[in-house]
C-alpha cells in the first residue's frame, strides 16, 4: 500500500491539547487517536490502499479526554479534506480552526439566503419552508422547484459543514436569462431516514415515513404554493434532492406521475433494503416526467466502488428511459458526495429542466 505523508498548517493561536490524531471516513470517524497521532513536528505516515477515496480531519484529544475536530476560522464545522491515494505522495492538511462555542457565528455569507420562511403544519410536526424568487416576482406564477434538504440549498448558515447548493445564485443566473423560477425548500433533521427512504431499514428504526411525506407534498404543500403564487401545470413543478433525498424524489415521481413534471434526482442513494427501490421501481411508470438523474464519479470509498456505483446509475437511467418521457444521465468528473458536487451540478439541471419547458399559454 503507498505509503501517505500528512503534515498540519494549525492557525496561529491554536489552544494547545494533548493529542492531535487524523480520523476520517477510513477509520469510521473514530475518535481514538491509537495509531494516528501526530508527532511533534506536525506529521503522520499511513499506508493507505491504492485507490482509496476518504475524507480527513484532524481532532485535538486534551488531558480531560474531551476531543475537539478542526472548524473554520468561526468555530464552525469544516468541510472534511479529500483525500485519493494514487501513490506516495505528501498531504498538507491546513487547518483554518477549531469548533467552539461560536459554531460559525459571524461567518461571512457566501450564498444569498431565502427571500422568506414560513412554517405549515405537517403529521410530523411544524415544517419550515425556505422560498425564493428573482426580483420583480413577488406573485404570479413561475416554473416552481421544490427542493428537499431544505437546510442546505441557500445560505451556508444552516448548513452540515459550512457548505451549501447556493440555489438562488444558480437560480438567479437563470432568470437573468430569461429563465425564471420559484424556489421552496424543506428543511430536515434527524428524521431524515425515515422521511425520505420508502422502505423500512436500521436507520429509520425499520419505520418508513415516506408515503405520509409523500402524500404532505401531493396534497398540502403543493396546493398552499400555487394559491399563493399561481397556479402552475403539473409539467412545470420539479422535485428535487440528492443522496436519500435524490432517492424520496424519485420515489415521489413515480408513485405520483401526475403531480411532478420533472425530477432531480442527484446522487440517489438507492441502496437501502437490499436496493428494495430497484425493485420497486419497475413496476412503476411516469410518462410525462423527465428525469436528471446524476452522479460524481469519487462517490464511494476507492475509485473502484465509485465506478460500480456510476455503472449502478447508469443501469438506473437505462431502467427509467422506457418508463418516463426523457432522462438526462450525468456524471460529475472529481465529484465526491457533498454539498460541493450537487451545487456545482444545480445549474445544469436548471438549465435542462427551464429551457425544456414547453411555455403554456396564458
Amino acid at each position: 500500500m503507498p505509503r501517505m505523508v500528512f503534515r498540519l498548517r494549525l492557525p496561529h493561536g491554536s489552544p494547545p491539547a494533548q493529542t492531535l490524531f487524523l480520523t476520517g471516513d477510513h477509520r469510521g470517524w473514530s475518535s481514538d487517536p491509537e495509531g494516528w497521532t501526530f508527532t511533534a513536528a506536525g506529521e503522520l505516515a499511513a499506508d493507505l490502499p491504492m485507490g482509496a477515496l476518504t475524507g480527513v480531519k484532524v481532532r485535538a484529544r486534551h488531558s480531560d479526554g474531551t476531543v475537539t475536530e478542526e472548524g473554520d476560522a468561526w468555530g464552525g464545522r469544516a468541510p472534511a479534506h479529500k483525500v485519493v491515494v494514487s501513490g506516495e505522495t505528501v498531504i498538507q492538511l491546513e487547518v483554518a480552526g477549531w469548533q467552539d462555542a461560536r459554531a460559525g457565528q459571524g461567518r461571512p455569507a457566501r450564498s444569498a439566503p431565502p427571500r422568506e420562511a414560513i412554517t405549515l403544519a405537517a403529521p410530523w410536526g411544524d415544517q419550515a419552508v425556505r422560498l425564493w424568487w428573482p426580483a420583480g416576482h413577488d406573485t404570479g406564477p413561475l416554473p416552481l422547484l421544490i427542493l428537499h434538504d431544505g437546510q442546505n440549498v441557500f445560505d451556508e448558515g444552516p448548513t452540515f459543514a459550512g457548505e451549501s447548493w447556493d440555489a438562488a445564485g444558480a437560480a438567479q443566473t437563470l432568470a437573468d436569462a430569461g429563465l425564471p423560477c420559484r424556489v421552496a425548500a424543506l428543511p430536515v433533521g434527524d428524521d431524515r431516514s425515515r422521511r425520505y427512504v420508502p422502505s423500512p431499514f436500521e436507520l429509520n428504526g425499520f419505520v418508513s415515513g415516506a408515503d405520509e411525506y409523500a402524500d404532505w407534498l401531493k396534497d398540502f404543500l403543493l396546493p398552499q404554493l400555487l394559491v399563493r403564487f399561481g397556479s402552475v401545470p403539473a409539467s412545470q413543478v420539479a422535485l428535487a434532492g440528492s443522496s436519500f433525498g435524490g432517492l424520496i424524489t424519485a420515489y415521489c415521481g413515480l408513485r405520483d406521475p401526475s403531480t411532478y413534471g420533472t425530477l432531480g434526482v442527484f446522487s440517489p442513494a438507492v441502496w437501502p433494503a437490499d436496493f428494495a427501490f430497484l425493485r420497486w421501481q419497475q413496476g412503476h411508470r411516469a410518462p410525462q416526467a423527465r428525469v436528471w438523474l446524476d452522479m460524481g464519479d469519487h462517490e464511494g470509498s476507492s475509485l473502484a466502488s465509485a465506478a460500480e456505483t456510476v455503472a449502478l446509475a447508469q443501469t438506473l437511467a437505462e431502467t427509467l428511459r422506457p418508463q418516463v418521457q426523457e432522462v438526462q444521465f450525468v456524471v460529475g468528473g472529481g465529484h465526491w458526495h457533498d454539498e460541493a458536487a450537487w451545487r456545482a451540478r444545480l445549474p445544469g439541471f436548471l438549465h435542462w429542466w427551464l429551457g425544456g419547458l414547453t411555455p403554456v399559454s396564458p
